[in-house]
């Protein structure tokens, strides 16, 4: 199997970027343009690092980005490919401060393998990962299990995504289809538990959501798109994140809801969320390498943002001290 990366990336410090942005900001309307979802933790060397080292089967590099680029990065390298918004993101969509119209239209990307893998710029790999991990027998890997949608920041934007769902699968009947992909042996039996707790419910009631690096088809997304494309167009069209959008996490939800993947446990990966509390254990985890993989989230919240990213990337200065060849 051919399978690619894909990584969308901004520098929240070029004034270019800054400016156009702040001539788009929606002012009183809905929308999130929080400094923590632009802020660059300087650790991105450390992803590519973690690719060459422990993915080395990766087949491309799709690294998406407004058009700035880090100025260490390699863009000659043979498993490289730049791709600015303008190459895949229709015009009149331009241009976006938000992440959900890009991960809706990554299946537009040129040369995209059928079968890839997304990261956020705040996942990373921290130890040797197969291929098998993210892909078996040609099908996503995922841990099917019910959930319920809990008060965050995203929780609208997952309720019109669940919303959607529900409107094209029935519950009881898509479940039953693929039960072994529900109840599976190298699940938890909490994980199990929790999903026997909500099949009362006759509709999709929300899905526990790891915000992993997330293995899809390319085909789920032309599906979607073509079956419903008003829906996405309408997220399309918002340059700031809004309560109203979908986001990617619907392209995953089709693929538990169709039983569209391989069932694996998701035990090697760690969701943390970053603060002067925090940091030191996930450092741990780093410096350790505990996880396959691992998600920090940013947070407002933080006020020595410079002594938390020294103790964070030290820790992986630790695992990955050598250049890779994606660097300069």
């Amino acid at each position: 199997m051919e399978i690619d990366f894909v990584i969308p990336w901004v520098d929240g410090a070029d004034e270019r970027w800054r400016r156009e942005m702040e001539s788009y900001r929606p002012g009183g309307e809905m929308s999130d343009g929080a400094e923590s979802r632009y802020r660059d933790w300087d650790n991105l060397r450390y992803w590519f690092r973690g690719v060459e080292a422990f993915a080395p089967w990766v087949r491309r590099v799709h690294f998406v980005t407004w058009g700035h680029l880090p100025e260490w990065l390699n863009v000659n390298h043979p498993g490289l490919h730049i791709v600015r918004h303008e190459d895949f993101i229709p015009r009149e969509y331009l241009p976006v401060f938000s992440s959900h119209p890009i991960e809706l239209a990554m299946h537009r990307i040129e040369g995209l393998a059928d079968r890839f893998v997304y990261f956020n710029d705040d996942t990373f790999l921290l130890r040797p990962t197969s291929s098998g991990r993210f892909f078996r027998r040609g099908l996503p890997c995922d841990t099917a299990r019910l959930g319920i949608i809990a008060p965050s920041t995203i929780a609208h934007i997952i309720l019109n995504d669940v919303a959607l769902i529900n409107s094209r699968h029935d519950k009881r009947r898509a479940m039953r289809s693929h039960l072994c992909g529900w109840f599976n042996l190298r699940y938890a039996p909490s994980d199990m538990l929790k999903t026997l707790t909500l099949m009362p419910w006759s509709r999709f009631s929300g899905f526990r959501d790891s915000h992993m690096p997330q293995p899809f088809l390319r085909s789920t997304f032309e599906r979607l798109w073509e079956q419903e494309r008003a829906t996405l167009e309408a997220t399309m069209r918002r340059r700031f994140r809004n309560v109203l959008d979908c986001n990617q996490y619907l392209m995953r939800y089709e693929q538990l809801a169709t039983g569209c993947f391989a069932p694996v446990p998701g035990r090697d990966c760690r969701l943390e969320t970053l603060s002067e509390q925090s940091v030191e254990r996930i450092a741990s985890h780093i410096a350790t390498q505990r996880y396959a993989m691992i998600a920090m989230n940013d947070s407002d919240a933080i006020e020595d943002f410079d002594g938390v990213k020294r103790q964070l990337n030290n820790a992986f200065e630790h695992i990955l001290p050598h250049r890779s060849r994606y660097e300069l």
